[in-house]
């Protein structure tokens, strides 16, 4: 246990300006995410905003993303939970960050608390922008957030894997050059 202390201490040491931006990123997200949530729902009807294009409609969510597991808050607000506890730590163990994984992370993370605060105060999910060009579901700040978040932590997570493809290739060229070199004294 004290292991874990000293590394998260550690952690927080080597990372607190981007803990701070990742923060304050959250926050703004949730405060926009929840000043809108409760502007639209007051709201009958449909208001249009961009003509064609999006309009707003008040509509309350009891499943999750785009309408699927109707009635499903419970179970929703424990998977929430769990996810962002998992997330969090696989984030303070992660070494190999970059600017797409403290955004994407933010995003997500103040994506998923907005809609967490949703379920658990109103036992729905409050959504109320739509889509008038195309036949999609209705939704909000927060899963606009969550979807831009994974997008982030998608390039991230390609980015590194080909960072780490690159790194193999360096180490395999290295030693090879060091063994052509060992040869090359050995002969002379």
């Amino acid at each position: 246990m004290k292991k874990q202390v000293k590394n998260f201490k550690q952690y927080l040491k080597q990372n607190y300006i981007n803990i701070i931006i990742k923060i304050l990123l959250i926050a703004i997200v949730i405060v926009a995410d929840l000043l809108t949530k409760g502007f639209f729902e007051d709201k009958s009807g449909k208001v249009e905003f961009i003509p064609g294009f999006i309009y707003f409609t008040f509509v309350k969510n009891t499943g999750a993303a785009f309408g699927i597991f109707p009635n499903g808050s419970g179970w929703l607000v424990v998977f929430s939970v769990v996810f962002l506890l998992v997330f969090v730590l696989y984030d303070i163990g992660n070494k190999e960050q970059n600017w797409w994984s403290h955004t994407g992370f933010a995003l997500i993370f103040a994506g998923a608390i907005g809609n967490m605060v949703d379920r658990l105060a109103l036992g729905y999910v409050r959504d109320f922008i739509a889509l008038d060009f195309m036949e999609f579901p209705v939704f909000n700040v927060a899963d606009i957030s969550v979807t831009i978040g994974c997008v982030l932590y998608i390039i991230y997570l390609i980015t590194y894997i080909f960072d780490i493809r690159k790194r193999k290739k360096t180490k395999i060229s290295i030693k090879n050059k060091t063994k052509d070199n060992d040869n090359t004294s050995a002969e002379i």
